[in-house]
């Protein structure tokens, strides 16, 4: 059973007992390097005003339960998000299930819950957020804060070249192949996680087989294409070419599938869960009349890899 919200500010508390504190709060969707630079900038404010940092992860965008149909895949799942939040150096990181009660919470009554539990003295966010069901944000949001002797610093997330990074922009760049665009925004190589399941095995008949994935529908998945990819299997890594889409020439088959083919490895790995990081696209997927057009290409591919993968 999940601790309500009113349960973890109690149980926060406790640990907290005298201190004050401050707070960033949000879904953190892909922990990119705008997330990093608010929470530099709150363990910044922590230590130099002696507070405790603190950080609540939303398992799902709150939008999500106000407006279902404003759903997207996730670029990382929420026990990611949370290791890497962890890695900063945050000294509470807590997850919270935004459910109706905390729907109904207006700006006000949310800050003053954050206040009278946790000494809340420093609010950092980003230059875009909404609070309350009265989606509070700047001057407004500000005012609500001075009110409750809050200190409220609001922090444009940005990278290379100043420009603004959102987790929605990486999500669309994924989303279209432009993965190694995505990359750079996210401050390491876009992974997703698959579990190896039995297929068809056309692969192994022309010399190359490949491991079929299944992999979470919350995940965001890039365009059908073929990607050099980096694969984790047993704390190893190895090089591979990752495809996505489906082969209606080959197998009369119009289902998307996710499998990989893995260089210099020829092991057993059913029902091993594989972490594939991309790091670009070579090409777009395409439909062969023969299997011996696709080993052919499956060449190219190779020593396309090679190269993406050694200049890496």
């Amino acid at each position: 059973m999940r601790n309500t919200f009113e349960q973890l500010l109690e149980e926060l508390s406790e640990t907290i007992g005298t201190n004050s504190t401050a707070l960033c709060l949000g879904t953190f969707d892909g922990v990119h390097l705008g997330h990093k630079s608010l929470f530099n900038k709150l363990i910044e404010k922590s230590n130099q005003n002696n507070q405790k940092s603190i950080v609540f992860v939303f398992e799902r965008r709150p939008r999500e339960l106000i407006d279902p149909n404003s759903y997207r895949p996730y670029i990382l799942p929420l026990k990611d998000r949370i290791e890497k939040i962890k890695s900063i150096g945050i000294y509470k990181t807590i997850t919270i299930q935004f459910d109706s009660d905390l729907q109904k919470l207006t700006a006000e009554q949310f800050l003053e819950k954050l206040k009278k539990t946790i000494n809340l003295k420093t609010l950092i966010v980003s230059h875009n957020t909404r609070i309350g069901n009265d989606q509070l944000s700047t001057k407004s949001l500000e005012e609500a804060c001075t009110k409750l002797n809050i200190s409220l610093i609001s922090v444009h997330m940005s990278a290379e070249g100043n420009s603004i990074v959102s987790s929605s922009y990486i999500s669309s760049l994924i989303h279209e192949g432009e993965v190694h665009k995505a990359n750079k925004l996210l401050g390491e190589n876009f992974y997703f996680l698959g579990l190896v399941e039995e297929g068809d095995k056309i692969g192994r008949t022309i010399g190359f087989p490949t491991a079929n994935l299944k992999v979470s529908k919350d995940i965001q998945i890039p365009s059908d294409g073929v990607y050099a990819s980096k694969v984790k299997i047993d704390n190893k890594i190895y090089s591979g070419a990752l495809s996505i889409g489906d082969r209606p020439i080959i197998t009369n088959d119009n289902s998307r599938k996710i499998e990989i083919y893995i260089l210099d490895f020829d092991e057993e790995i059913y029902n091993k869960t594989l972490s594939v990081s991309i790091v670009r696209k070579i090409r777009n997927q395409q439909n062969y009349d023969s299997l011996d057009k696709l080993k052919d290409q499956i060449k190219k591919d190779i020593i396309e890899l090679r190269k993406i993968i050694n200049n890496e």
